[in-house]
């Protein structure tokens, strides 16, 4: 159980990105986007397939939480869902998530499932301090789609 708990952690720890100011390619993005309010978390990825640098990132907002959303260079700003306390997310390949779902499967205490369903970035985000979302872009919907969940 502690091995399962701390291979999940060890996980998300080495997905999370520092503490700092986000990169240059990500805050001309953000400026793009004419965003007005400051990114607390951020992740790379590749989430449409052959398209390389964009990111996953919150924004907080003034009365707490915020909002996650999907910044790409040649697409329109892409808000995946809000959050409530502290913005919390990571970007997995594909078979990083498969491990991860693996883990959450084997727990006893985490609860839920993440099934990616290409070979492209899948993001995961706290929405509530114990219940985390996982999107991953669908080539078919031209949408972000919620590829799994679990609940701590």
């Amino acid at each position: 159980m502690r091995l399962i708990l701390a291979t999940f952690t060890a996980m998300l720890l080495a997905a999370a990105p520092p503490a700092q100011q986000p990169p240059a390619e990500l805050s001309a993005l953000a400026a793009k986007a004419r965003l007005d309010r400051p990114v607390a978390a951020w992740c790379r990825g590749e989430f449409r397939s052959g398209r390389p640098g964009a990111f996953a990132a919150a924004v907080t907002s003034a009365p707490g939480g915020g909002t996650y959303m999907v910044l790409e260079s040649d697409a329109p700003l892409v808000e995946l869902a809000s959050f409530t306390g502290s913005a919390d997310l990571s970007c997995y390949s594909r078979a990083e998530a498969e491990q991860l779902n693996v883990t959450i499967r084997r727990s006893t205490t985490i609860h839920g499932q993440i099934a990616p369903r290409w070979n492209t970035t899948v993001v995961c985000a706290f929405v509530e301090n114990t219940s985390a979302v996982c999107w991953q872009y669908s080539p078919v919907d031209r949408a972000f789609v919620k590829v799994g969940e679990w609940v701590t």
